[in-house]
């Protein structure tokens, strides 16, 4: 009965959230930061993946293929789940968020796995099999837009962190900001629109000020140690709220202006984060073909 219930929880939140880390804005910057830092044979190589693609949900270069995943969501509901890992920042436990890292069986795709698991195990999943030469062709552009996508979602850290509050959509904002009426949608859109007037003038700012040093320490570790550090940052950032409203109780936080510029901040090196990484990993995994 206890697993039942899990699982009709699980059903219910994706059910009911808006997993859109960043909003389309934040993963084309990310997207455009990541193709910039791709060494010459995997970014021939993907750009001949995506010239093969006729998908028609986005536009067909890459920025744009980086939101791909989230309009494939909307018809495939099936897939919600795997844009986050949502893990309790009262009982931090990244298997349980992870719905203990199901795997897929062998001559399962990744796109065909269980619809109960996370983005972590998913990044892992799909970056293998953009990397296997026995990857079908079809697979292989699954598998890239995907990557692509998720790698933003968990840089999102209301993508790896909840209060029981279903990822901040259930706190809301007092007074709204520009419109934006919870916490959720102030850290996928309102914190990056803040940055920059579009996607490029935001690429070209934030990857101006990335260094060397910076590359090397952010390419360290893995999905599951970058999922613990969003994490952090939203039990250490995102959640230093005057109060800290559940689905339960319910509520309204204000955001003070000093909030608003640490979550400013926390997003441009977020964003360039996964940037760096998204471009490690198909260096790795198209450059090995």
């Amino acid at each position: 009965m206890k697993t039942q219930r899990l699982v009709l929880a699980a059903l219910g939140l994706m059910a009911a959230v808006p997993a859109s880390a960043w909003g389309d804005l934040g993963h084309q910057v990310t997207a455009l930061i990541a193709y910039r830092h791709l060494l010459p044979q995997p970014r021939a190589r993907l750009d001949a993946l995506l010239a093969s693609d006729g998908d028609p949900l986005t536009a067909p270069d890459f920025a744009s293929r980086a939101t791909w995943a989230d309009k494939y969501r909307n018809a495939h509901r099936e897939t919600a789940a795997w844009h986050f890992v949502d893990i309790e920042i009262d009982q931090p436990d990244l298997a349980s968020a992870c719905f203990d890292f199901p795997a897929v069986r062998k001559d399962q795709p990744a796109s065909q796995g269980p619809a109960q698991d996370c983005v972590v195990n998913k990044i892992e999943q799909f970056a293998a099999e953009l990397a296997s030469p026995v990857t079908a062709q079809a697979e292989r552009l699954l598998a890239l837009k995907f990557l692509i996508h998720f790698i933003g979602d968990l840089h999102q850290p209301l993508h790896a962190a909840d209060h029981q509050d279903r990822g901040g959509n259930c706190v809301g904002l007092a007074p709204p900001l520009d419109q934006t009426t919870n916490l959720h949608a102030y850290w996928d859109v309102a914190v990056v629109d803040a940055l920059g007037s579009s996607a490029a003038q935001i690429a070209d700012k934030l990857d101006a000020s990335l260094d060397a040093g910076q590359i090397s320490s952010w390419n360290q570790g893995t999905p599951r140690s970058w999922a613990l550090e969003s994490f952090e940052i939203g039990r250490r950032d995102v959640y230093s709220l005057p109060s800290r409203p559940t689905c339960q109780n319910g509520g309204s936080v204000a955001l003070s202006a000093d909030y608003q510029e640490r979550a400013g901040k926390d997003a441009a090196q977020q964003l360039l984060k996964a940037a760096v990484r998204l471009t490690s990993m198909l260096n790795a995994a198209l450059g090995s073909q």
